[in-house]
Order: structure tokens, then sequence, then C-alpha cells
């Protein structure tokens, strides 16, 4: 198989899961309008999750192939791709994002907190099972934390009770949500197998090419969500999808450093990702409590951190194939 027909199926991939996650997000934006909850609560635990299939199904996969490598670059850069590329591009479009009646402070704080742990814990080269349990103590915590205000358990028995009652729309919505979960699933299958092969092509490391490739890739049902958001002025939702699925990208994090035990990572990679991932929630936290809102200039200077990212890296993986 030429370089051309892998590009295409990594491209391929990439559309199914721009595709079925249409469905996912329409169904579950109209249970937030029949619970009658707020949209940022439902799409923080409901929307963030299925928003993260696709880094499930690279971790699943990854593992499987034994590369968890691959999972661990793709986890990292996609909570960077989350929030600050995707989310800064939302407010830039959107004139600024408002977070009134969205999260607390300390809850934010906490939230950012855990998605840091990730990278922290790929800077030494080295990603443990101890990590995986540490990561996982406080992703609990978090959700300790915000269900003490929200009330998680409630709002997932009302979406679990709209979803699966006899209403002929909503079992529609079930099976939508079923058949997208099970076609982003299998092409994180292919997603993976493409991105090993363009580390063996390139001479990278497979956890480069998922913190730079993978990492946008995983996120196109994020980008869908973003799109609808700025055309149906949904900016909240949104929001609360890109925060949840940040984090929830933590504990497949920790999971994936349990299943498959002890593994390396090129550290070197890392140590700048951390260093503009750690200014960047800095910054995001910092703009998040400044009246409430993420304005369009916020949105541009966390945009620039990304871009910082994204021209490092990619200088990386050219340095590399060069040799």
């Amino acid at each position: 198989m030429g370089i051309l027909n892998h590009l295409l199926l990594f491209l391929f991939s990439s559309a199914v899961i721009w595709f079925f996650s249409g469905l996912l997000i329409d169904s579950v934006d109209r249970v937030a309008k029949r619970i009658n909850q707020t949209g940022f609560t439902v799409a923080f635990f409901v929307l963030g999750f299925l928003t993260s299939i696709s880094e499930i199904s690279v971790a699943v996969n990854s593992s499987l192939e034994h590369q968890p490598q691959i999972s661990a670059g793709n986890l990292v850069g996609a909570s960077l791709v989350i929030l600050m590329l995707i989310v800064p591009l939302l407010a830039i479009a959107n004139n600024g994002i408002s977070l009134k009646h969205t999260i607390s402070r300390k809850n934010m704080a906490l939230a950012l907190g855990v998605i840091m742990l990730p990278p922290l814990f790929v800077m030494d080269g080295v990603v443990s099972r101890a990590e995986g349990i540490i990561i996982l103590m406080f992703y609990s915590i978090l959700i300790f934390s915000i269900r003490k205000k929200n009330s998680i358990l409630q709002t997932i028995e009302l979406v679990d009770e709209d979803l699966l009652n006899k209403k002929h729309t909503n079992k529609t919505d079930a099976v939508k949500i079923l058949l997208g979960a099970m076609f982003i699933f299998g092409a994180g299958h292919i997603l993976v197998s493409e991105g090993i092969f363009f580390s063996s092509l390139l001479g990278a490391p497979s956890s480069l090419i998922g913190l730079v490739a993978l990492s946008i890739g995983t996120n196109v049902p994020e980008i869908v969500i973003a799109v609808r958001s700025i055309l149906k002025n949904h900016a909240e939702i949104a929001f609360g999808d890109y925060l949840g699925s940040a984090v929830a990208n933590t504990p497949i994090f920790g999971l994936l450093a349990l299943f498959n035990g002890k593994f390396s990572v090129e550290p070197n990679e890392f140590l700048i990702t951390c260093l503009l991932m750690g200014l960047g929630l800095v910054l995001f936290y910092i703009y998040a409590g400044s009246k409430n809102t993420i304005s369009k200039k916020e949105g541009f200077v966390l945009l620039y951190v990304y871009i910082i990212f994204f021209i490092i890296q990619t200088g990386a993986l050219i340095k590399l194939s060069l040799k």
C-alpha cells in the first residue's frame, strides 16, 4: 500500500468520526433541552464523555498493538488542542464565550489541575501504574467536588430516563448514540494503524505522532460542536463539552497506565508541551475568572500558545524525517 493510500485512510477515518459525531451531538443537544438542565452540566458529564470515544478507541487499539505511547501522546495533545485551539477559535468566532452559571472558580482550578497531570507525568519519559492510580484519585476528587454542586447522579438519571423511555424520538436518539459510538471506535482503530505507519515512515516516536497528528484527528467531534455552536448560538454547551472532554482524557490516561504497566515515551518532545500547557492553563484560568468570560482578544492569546506548540513539534517531526 502506497503512502497516498495510507494518507487517504487517515483522512477517511477522520471523516467517519466527523459524520457520526454529528449524530451524538444532535441527540445530546435534544436531551439537554428536554430535561431543562443547564447546557453546561449535561455537556460536561454526557457530551464530554461521548466526544472522548475516539480517544478511548485510540487507547484500546494502541494497547492491543502494544503501542501505548501513541495513545499517551494523543491524550496529552488532545487536551492541548481542545483548550488552546478549539476553545480560542470558538471565542474568536463567537466574539467571546460567557461562562456565567457554568462552573465555580474552585472547580475550574481543580479541573485544570487534573488536565495538567498527564503532561507532568510524561516529562520524565516513563509512565507507571502508580501514576495511573494517582491520576484516577485526583479525577475522583474532581467528580466528588462537582457532584456536590451540580448533582451529577440526578443529571445522569434524567438523561438516562429521557434517552431510554418508550417515545419513538428517544429510541432514535439512543440508536444514533450507539451507532455513532461504534463507528467512531472503528475509525479510531484505523487512526492508530496509520499513526504507527507514519511513525515508522518518518522515523519518529509514535508518541510524537499521537501528540501532533492524532490529537487533531480525534478531536473532530469537538470541532463539529464548535461549528454547530457558532451557528446555533450554543456556546455554553460547547464550553461544557470542551472542559468535560479535556478532563475525560485524564482518567483515560490513568487507565492506559494501569492496563499497560510501565512504558516509556520520548521525554524531550513532552518538555516543551508541558511548559506551554502549563502557561496556557494558567492564562485560561485567569481569563475564565475575569468577568466570567473568555473574550475575543483572550482567545487570540490562547491560540498563539497552540501555534507556538504546533510550530515547535512539527519542526521536530521534520527534523526526524530528514535524518
